[in-house]
């Protein structure tokens, strides 16, 4: 059975700085990607409150990989809702 220890050779204080650097970067970009969704719900946020207000039958358009696509409020708020709900 092994003990849990290795017996592997101390590292070296550049391969600890450098463990710390490689850490702090994912760090970064973690909190990068964090600001992203929370700005991402902030819009969905603003949008679904802002077509709440809206006749369904109303025109709006909606961006659709690139594309933009006509549609009526009353199609766009469902799928507005479920995409916040999967952010």
């Amino acid at each position: 059975m092994s003990s849990g220890k290795t017996s592997s050779k101390p590292k070296s204080q550049e391969q600890i700085v450098s463990g710390f650097q490689e850490l702090q970067q994912q760090q970064r970009a973690m909190a990068s990607r964090l600001g992203e969704v929370e700005m991402d719900m902030k819009e969905h946020d603003l949008v679904i409150e802002t077509l709440k207000e809206v006749e369904p039958a109303r025109r709006c358009y909606r961006m659709v990989g690139g594309v933009l696509v006509e549609r009526t409020v009353g199609e766009v708020l469902p799928t507005l809702v479920n995409n916040k709900d999967q952010v």
